[in-house]
């Protein structure tokens, strides 16, 4: 068996491999798929929020601001998905590490925008992100599933900042 090290956590290649007889090994993708979607909820909820009550929903100042938040939120998230694989020994790229603090960066300075046009802020950054990654799979530079379900994500996160934005537009 190969126990090479991978870095300061300790852990060797072993502990990743399931001994035989133990439970199936773990099906990443099928989980990373559930929590994505998952992850779209409270982006669907406060979007429906804002389209179907507007302005007149109680407490629409939070919701615009629990909104932006999460956007940024999941923009840093992103970028840092792409960190930690430009971080991978076999994918080591510093043009990918440098790119990949941008969405944060630029999700952090959404903050600060007025609605609506935050919302359009987040619906360019997270297509492009989202542009980015179906691209970087089909190169071969990420899994194929993971281009597929970027494409489905930032699709629905794409039209959930559109929504937002013309439910805000006076």
């Amino acid at each position: 068996m190969n126990t090479a090290d991978h870095g300061d956590f300790g852990a060797t290649q072993t502990d990743a491999i399931p001994a035989q007889g133990n439970r199936r090994r773990h099906d990443h993708k099928r989980s990373a798929w559930g929590l994505a979607l998952f992850g779209l909820v409270p982006f669907v909820i406060m979007t429906g929020l804002l389209a179907y009550a507007g302005r007149e929903f109680i407490a629409y100042p939070q919701l615009i601001l629990a909104l932006t938040g999460y956007s940024a939120t999941i923009l840093a998230f992103l970028g840092g998905i792409r960190w930690g694989f430009s971080l991978a020994p076999a994918h080591q790229a510093i043009g990918t590490l440098v790119a990949s603090v941008v969405p944060s960066l630029f999700g952090w300075a959404l903050l600060f925008a007025p609605s609506p046009w935050g919302f359009a802020g987040f619906a360019i950054a997270f297509a492009l992100t989202g542009l980015w990654d179906v691209v970087s799979a089909r190169r071969g530079e990420l899994p194929g599933w993971f281009g597929r379900l970027r494409l489905v994500l930032s699709g629905s996160v794409t039209l959930c900042q559109i929504v937002a934005f013309a439910s805000t537009w006076s």
